[in-house]
């Protein structure tokens, strides 16, 4: 079935998505309420999606293996996981991957039958671990808020200096052939760039904003925005079970990610999580650990049902 995709073209959209997509939504800004469209001055958000596929009968009979596709067009940003390779994510109560099954309807993009019984199962996930992944990427975002790799900005710099005097523009990163061609180290050098991008800026055509936004605030005030969320989802899922992934407290947290906080003040405010985090997990009422059985029976039925074994 062909997926289409707001102001792309369907050989885009092809190329973004893979064959056998069995749920794809948003993920990031636009799932939790809190983009900046690009029309917007203040705008460093890409447009995230997230798709689960089943692979190729290769990959569960033979040689192929390909667990992960990113892709990338414009603003848009994609990331699909082959189903064990979720499904096993899932287990570990990722963050990312776990906000797909509770996203709300508006935010879905497309539901094969089979999707729609991998979210009906979302319970099978919902365990006391989320403590240590919620918190363990937040504690990530939290050292990443103040603290940019200098050997890693100025390697950014000397690659930028390379990219342009060759013609390249780094914010969209595209050669010719010809370009490719004439420096046979050039695709290294855009990958080189690309993964420090992504890692420091989350990539995209935002990089360039998002590093004027740093450097104006003080601190990268997108990942503290992103660390105040992770804590308090994490919090309210350890007591209850349930992941709000659409947040009620969206504008608040624009508000961070404009950096209106004072530094001091998201500090203040992710200690205060960090701590109640400890709490809710202490008193969770939610199972330790997975029911591991139970979720390789799901990731087998969905295969076998899609291939009709």
């Amino acid at each position: 079935m062909m997926i289409s995709l707001p102001n792309l073209s369907e050989e885009q959209a092809a190329e973004l998505l893979p064959e056998g997509m069995i749920l794809l939504g948003y993920r990031g800004s636009i799932a939790h309420n809190m983009y900046i469209p690009s029309t917007d001055p203040n705008s460093i958000d890409d447009r995230d999606l997230m798709g689960v596929f089943i692979a190729p009968v290769e990959h569960y009979i033979g040689f192929g293996r390909d667990d992960v596709k990113e892709r990338f067009i414009g603003e848009w940003d994609v990331v699909s996981y082959e189903v064990r390779k979720y499904i096993k994510l899932l287990t570990k109560c990722n963050p990312n991957v776990l906000s797909l099954l509770w996203l709300s309807d508006e935010h879905l993009i497309y539901e094969h039958p089979l999707g729609r019984r991998l979210r009906k199962n979302k319970q099978l996930f919902v365990t006391k671990a989320a403590y240590h992944s919620f918190v363990g990427y937040a504690q990530g975002q939290f050292k990443r808020m103040t603290h940019f790799n200098q050997e890693a900005r100025t390697r950014m710099a000397e690659l930028e200096q390379i990219l342009t005097a060759r013609g390249i523009d780094s914010n969209d990163l595209k050669a010719t052939q010809e370009q490719l061609d004439r420096w046979s180290d050039l695709g290294d050098v855009i990958e080189s760039y690309r993964a420090l991008k992504r890692k420091y800026y989350s990539g995209g055509y935002m990089g360039a904003k998002r590093k004027e936004l740093v450097s104006r605030v003080g601190y990268d005030s997108k990942n503290a925005a992103h660390l105040i969320r992770l804590l308090r989802m994490g919090v309210e899922f350890l007591q209850d079970g349930d992941l709000k992934v659409a947040r009620s407290d969206s504008e608040e947290l624009l508000t961070i990610k404009r950096g209106e906080w004072p530094l001091d003040d998201v500090k203040a405010e992710a200690e205060r999580l960090f701590d109640l985090a400890e709490k809710a997990y202490l008193a969770s009422p939610l199972p330790a650990v997975p029911d591991m059985q139970a979720a390789e029976a799901l990731c087998r039925e969905l295969i076998a049902d899609y291939y009709g074994w």
